[in-house]
């Protein structure tokens, strides 16, 4: 007994608790990662679940199995060798009962054309003939057997309203789930409850919920994905296959024990990037591994594999731009120096591989988590924007969710896809589809405040753990790009103050009771924690000016690109353009003006004298009792 105990330590929790249920139970549903491989410790081979589970139920003879059968209905009915084959067919003789003629035919002469067996011997191939068959074993006082129904999640088509077949095989397993009618008490029935049905499959929600909800004689099981020990076991077995760069051992270990400590460590850190992956995932690195032109090192032959891409934008990044990471982004932001310094220092630390790090070692988590909060048109977008373009080389690598379009309660079916059955559900989720498509972007989500309740929780994975899953069931990574809010919080009633430090506990205060009072979800706060970047109002008309000329620069590019005219703005002219804009708007209230007053009737002006347009020419504006006035002329500065 100590013996079997000592061996059941090496399987992982699940399978411990299915050896304490096993015996006191009539049915098990294990549902989750079934259709994985699965290591059988005791002859260390890679198996599948059904497979495990039989050897588990005749090897352990303190369970008191006598038999151990697996169906599924491409192969039928079948046993682990001829003699337990044999073993059931004469626990079958005399077994027959008036709603058991199937298992009676099949006694009588192993006939082709019965309804157990087809052209090519399937025992039982439909699950009612199975059902009505192996029941009167079930409650066998000779035969204690077990029964692994494989491939479950596809026996019934709607669980929440079956066909009339589909019932009558699910009254079946009731039926031999229920057991006789009358229950025995001695110690010999309590010790072990009769026989055992499996049920696998890949997700509960298959399986109809009349069959185990509220019955204590069946037990629900989840099997997860392999846990970190398991990961690390998997790499320190096949270490011999991996080809991978290993990492320094410590220079004080002696020669000896080199080898020993790398590989150690290079299974530790393996197993760290690994969360989430199953056996056949791992199984595939190791393959991976082999086929790549030079050894890589573990972060490369992760992307590779989950990306397709070895090479990281993060791993690119020259020390030289490094070191001027603030002075490139305050080209596009001006006027907000430390909302700058968060972002560069966000984007040093994880080039330097210290993401997240006091949190885990696993490294999965997003690279930086930020959230930007402020008055209306300071420039939280455009830094978000600023941000992509320096990391990934590309504005279009920020990618935006307007989130006042999430603003009912099932919306997140829009960010992560509908559940099953449901419209939509082959189409997935937009954040997860676009995570796996550029899994190298800053995914700003603008307005988080308008947003609906139920869509924060969503993010409560992502910041955590650096992964979302859709409603297929399939697992975006978000390890290696950014994640951006954005809100306007507390700008309705921001103080009239030139403080910044004033400005900045006021909108801090505002964020706290938005997600603690109002939303009571204060845990989305604390996964943000002192990443709160607060931008302040934009009063200096120095700044002003720098915003406006900069957004009048697209403007000058286009005509002189289409008609090849400049277009020159008078002194008083800007000025003019930043007193009529209110502050309090900040850019975006530059961009109004700009609009109404500039790029509107500059429009009919152009159209009016489009055979007057070439290049050498320059239309000057001016303003004059804030009406703009426009006067096309040869540019004498150009030939």
């Amino acid at each position: 007994m100590a013996q079997n105990q000592n061996k059941n330590q090496e399987y992982p929790e699940w399978v411990q608790a299915l050896l304490r249920q096993a015996p006191i139970s009539r049915a098990l549903v294990l549902y989750g990662n079934v259709q994985d491989t699965f290591y059988d410790p005791e002859q260390r081979q890679y198996v599948t679940l059904p497979e495990l589970l039989t050897r588990i139920f005749t090897r352990n003879k303190a369970l008191g199995y006598s038999m151990t059968g697996v169906w599924d209905q491409v192969d039928g009915l079948r046993f682990p060798d001829q003699q337990m084959l044999a073993r059931f067919r004469k626990a079958m003789v005399g077994k027959s009962t008036d709603n058991n003629t199937a298992a009676q035919a099949y006694d009588l002469g192993e006939q082709n054309n019965t309804q157990t067996a087809n052209s090519n011997n399937r025992l039982y191939p439909d699950p009612a003939d199975l059902m009505a068959a192996i029941r009167p074993l079930i409650d066998s006082t000779q035969e204690r057997p077990a029964f692994i129904i494989d491939y479950s999640q596809l026996l019934i088509t709607q669980p929440d309203h079956p066909d009339q077949t589909e019932r009558n095989w699910m009254l079946q397993m009731a039926k031999a789930v229920t057991g006789p009618n009358i229950v025995s008490m001695n110690s010999d029935n309590l010790r072990h409850n009769g026989g055992l049905i499996v049920l696998l499959a890949t997700n509960l929600g298959k399986i109809p919920p009349i069959l185990y909800q509220g019955d204590p004689r069946v037990k629900v099981i989840s099997v997860p994905t392999p846990a970190r020990p398991q990961r690390k076991s998997f790499f320190l077995r096949h270490t011999d296959d991996l080809r991978c760069q290993q990492p320094k051992a410590a220079d004080s270990l002696p020669v000896a024990q080199t080898a020993g400590a790398g590989q150690a460590e290079l299974a530790d850190t393996l197993a760290d990037l690994t969360d989430q992956l199953k056996i056949n995932d791992l199984r595939q690195i190791l393959s991976l591994s082999l086929n790549t032109e030079a050894p890589l090192p573990p972060e490369k032959l992760l992307n590779l594999y989950r990306f397709g891409d070895q090479r990281s934008p993060w791993e690119e990044l020259s020390e030289e731009k490094l070191k001027n990471v603030d002075e490139i982004l305050k080209k596009r932001v001006v006027g907000q120096d430390a909302a700058v310094d968060h972002v560069g220092t966000t984007i040093i630390r994880a080039n330097m591989g210290l993401a997240g790090l006091q949190h885990s070692g696993k490294r999965t988590k997003p690279k930086g988590t930020m959230f930007f909060v402020g008055p209306t048109g300071v420039g939280k977008t455009e830094l978000a924007k600023a941000c992509a373009e320096f990391l990934f080389g590309d504005e279009s690598a920020c990618i935006r969710f307007d989130m006042s379009e999430y603003n009912h309660e099932h919306s997140d079916q829009r960010l992560v896809g509908a559940p099953p059955g449901y419209v939509g559900f082959e189409e997935g989720g937009q954040l997860t589809n676009a995570a796996r498509e550029r899994p190298f972007s800053v995914f700003l989500f603008d307005e988080i405040e308008k947003a609906h309740g139920r869509i924060l929780d969503k993010f409560l994975q992502v910041l955590e753990d650096g992964r979302l899953t859709d409603g297929r069931g399939e697992t975006s990574h978000f390890s290696e790009s950014v994640i951006i809010f954005t809100s306007n919080i507390g700008s309705s009633d921001m103080p009239q103050t030139d403080d910044p430090e004033e400005n900045r506990q006021h909108f801090l205060q505002a964020v706290e009771n938005h997600f603690v009072t109002q939303l009571k979800r204060p845990e989305l706060l604390n996964r943000l924690g002192d990443n709160i970047v607060v931008f302040n109002k934009i009063t200096d008309n120095s700044f002003r000016r720098s915003i406006l000329e900069r957004k009048l620069s697209p403007l000058k590019t286009y005509l002189k690109e289409r008609f090849g005219v400049n277009v020159q703005l008078s002194e008083d002219t800007a000025n003019g353009f930043l007193e009529n804009s209110k502050i309090e708007h900040g850019g975006r209230g530059l961009l109004n003006i700009v609009e109404r007053q500039l790029i509107n009737p500059l429009a009919r002006f152009l159209f009016e004298r489009t055979h007057q347009l070439r290049r050498g020419r320059t239309i000057s504006v001016t303003l004059e009792n804030n009406e703009v006035h426009f006067d096309l002329q040869e540019d004498t500065n150009n030939v």
